[in-house]
């Protein structure tokens, strides 16, 4: 018998909040650059509060909410995500479209990539109706004026104050830049207090979830792992040298969860928890990944607080807390020497043990910039060194060696996917006609 407890429930009927899912990716890409805080999230806000006083159709003021709040998904790159503080930008339709491409790979966001797409698009005198010689979608214009206030009111000690000057701005460009229905709708708004206080209140997530179009649409089991690989693709495509590393873990885990004699569920909640499981990497600098040069020991110190930062970003969403706690235990240690907590064995659950191995795992056999992977032979040798130095799962590890074939076999697969997806993603960022023709593709896949 192991020292902990295996479940064997089939998949079950458990659902997760659509919202939970949605503001939980949304808070985790603002971790590339704290100097844009909750861009997308004051975004979505300024483009509803319009949206609602205009009363547009239910449709329109969903696509707009789920769009707003991902708008600038592409901007993955740090000096993308700074140039969107500049209010002149300057080919911002690049990471438009690169954040068209990525919405369009999660069937349950297909519907907002057009939106994304065009969220740059001027609308010069109605010219703008048309981008690369495709019609733009009316909500796209909604959703760049509101960027666009966003932008001018981020980083004002007074915006009361300031809003007078921020309108005046926005109607300065009523008709070239902007839609000028949308500029009429914001003036209006404009005029209440609230709507400016609301933008930086400290309960901006509870205010978004009041007004959320899909506050009680929730997420089956296998929309939720789909949901899971697309954080992956995020968090893996700020380094060549981590390209596929989330896929590897998360392959890893499953398969040892399932000799182990996990059920289903808890199996694909261990692949999920694979694929979540480096999500505070965002907030470390992607120089300090792709270094072959030892890293200080301050910068040592904050990358360890990326496993802390998985938890809190994954703690917002409901029905996932064990994914949450398997996803942020993968360097905690059964002597209590891990990090972030310095759990101990007991404390210690049975996904947490195997994401820990599988993580260690998937590490070895890859190329770093500082060291080259080494053979499943010798990342198992090494292995076993930490389980009789007390701090991996020997159980879990023997798992590992009895199944090694299968494991390879299945962690070799699916990583490399994921560097043919990664490949598609980025030979698409350096041309924005085949993202556009690949978003047009997966919307029709999708529909």
């Amino acid at each position: 018998m192991y020292p902990y407890s295996v479940a064997n429930n089939g998949l079950s009927t458990i659902r997760v909040p659509l919202f939970d899912m949605i503001c939980a990716l949304s808070t985790a890409l603002d971790l590339l650059d704290p100097a844009l805080g909750s861009h997308q999230k004051r975004t979505c806000l300024i483009a509803a509060q319009i949206a609602r006083s205009m009363s547009l159709s239910d449709t329109d003021y969903q696509n707009v909410f789920g769009a707003a709040i991902f708008h600038d998904i592409g901007a993955i790159g740090l000096n993308d995500r700074l140039s969107m503080l500049d209010f002149e930008e300057h080919d911002a339709h690049i990471h438009a479209h690169l954040g068209a491409l990525l919405l369009a790979r999660f069937p349950s966001f297909a519907c907002y990539a057009p939106l994304v797409n065009c969220h740059h698009v001027q609308w010069n005198h109605g010219l703008g109706q048309m981008h690369d010689g495709q019609n733009v979608p009316m909500m796209s214009h909604l959703i760049y004026l509101s960027d666009r206030i966003e932008v001018l009111a981020q980083g004002q000690d007074n915006i009361l104050g300031a809003a007078p000057e921020i309108v005046a701005q926005i109607c300065a460009e009523s008709g070239r830049k902007f839609h000028p229905h949308f500029v009429t709708a914001f003036c209006k708004i404009a005029q209440q207090e609230s709507f400016w206080l609301d933008i930086f209140s400290n309960n901006l997530d509870r205010i978004l979830k009041d007004i959320a179009p899909f506050e009680n649409i929730d997420l089956e089991l296998d929309h939720v792992l789909q949901f899971a690989q697309f954080f992956a693709l995020i968090i893996d495509s700020r380094s060549h040298f981590t390209a596929t590393h989330s896929a590897g873990v998360a392959i890893t885990a499953e398969t040892i969860a399932r000799h182990l004699g996990m059920g289903d569920q808890e199996c694909m909640k261990v692949r999920m928890a694979g694929y979540l499981h480096d999500l505070g990497k965002l907030a470390i600098p992607s120089e300090f990944i792709e270094r072959a040069a030892p890293l200080s020991e301050k910068e040592i110190a904050r990358v360890r607080s990326h496993s802390y930062l998985t938890l809190d970003i994954l703690s917002m969403i409901g029905g996932l807390e064990d994914v949450a706690e398997w996803a942020a235990s993968h360097h905690e240690r059964l002597d209590g020497s891990g990090y972030p907590f310095h759990l101990t064995a007991k404390d210690l659950s049975l996904g947490a043990r195997i994401l820990a191995v599988a993580d260690v795992y998937t590490a070895l056999t890859e190329d770093r910039p500082y060291r080259p992977g080494v053979p499943p032979d010798t990342a198992l040798a090494m292995l076993d060194e930490w389980q009789q130095q007390g701090k991996l799962d020997g159980h879990v590890i023997a798992a590992l060696h009895d199944n090694l074939a299968v494991v390879e076999s299945a962690r070799v697969q699916a990583q490399h996917q994921e560097g043919i997806d990664l490949a598609e993603f980025w030979q698409s960022a350096v041309s924005p006609s085949v993202t556009a023709q690949k978003v047009r593709y997966e919307k029709s896949h999708y529909a």
